[in-house]
């Protein structure tokens, strides 16, 4: 079973894998961590953070989940992320498959397949996937459901947020285009 951190543990690592790039705008210790990318990004962004875990009983033993409650949202009530302040918003895993939580592998989510949610809904990736990121220096992939996953390790996040920003990018640059 992978290790759950605090909210402020994930963010400490994120700031720390992101680097001397990353300015807190805010962090109050919970969902989201506001915080400002200079040069490549020059960019504010709202980073949603969770634990990624493979707890026990009722999935494969292979499968990563993402647990979709934000703070203050209550069983019943429809989630959405905060995507109308002007920054760029992004959904983070972080995954710890190995007994050694510093060793954690980050996954990125697609932010338009989840921007309203139920209470604890799930969002899931594969250890396959997971140790694809061992391999290379940053992981992409695409699901069953057509959402792109960037996944990379710990050293490799300013990478995969390049590789995020470019695929949602892409993602946008097609939808315009089909509009004209």
């Amino acid at each position: 079973m992978s290790a759950r951190l605090s909210q402020q543990e994930l963010h400490r690592l994120f700031l720390q894998d992101v680097g001397e790039i990353a300015f807190v705008a805010a962090d109050t210790g919970k969902k989201p961590l506001r915080v400002r990318l200079d040069y490549p990004f020059n960019r504010e962004l709202n980073v949603y953070i969770f634990n990624c875990t493979a707890p026990p009983g009722g999935r494969s033993i292979d499968e990563f989940k993402v647990q979709l409650i934000l703070d203050g949202q209550k069983r019943g009530e429809r989630g959405r992320f905060d995507l109308y302040d002007g920054r760029t918003t992004i959904i983070i895993g972080y995954a710890t498959p190995f007994v050694d939580t510093s060793a954690g592998i980050w996954v990125l989510f697609e932010l338009d397949k989840h921007q309203e949610f139920a209470y604890s809904a799930n969002i899931q990736v594969y250890l396959r996937q997971l140790l694809r990121a061992l391999e290379q220096d940053v992981h992409v992939c695409v699901k069953h459901n057509q959402e792109t996953l960037v996944i990379c390790k710990r050293q490799h996040l300013v990478e995969a947020l390049q590789t995020r920003f470019r695929i949602d990018l892409n993602v946008m640059l097609e939808r315009a285009e089909r509009w004209n």
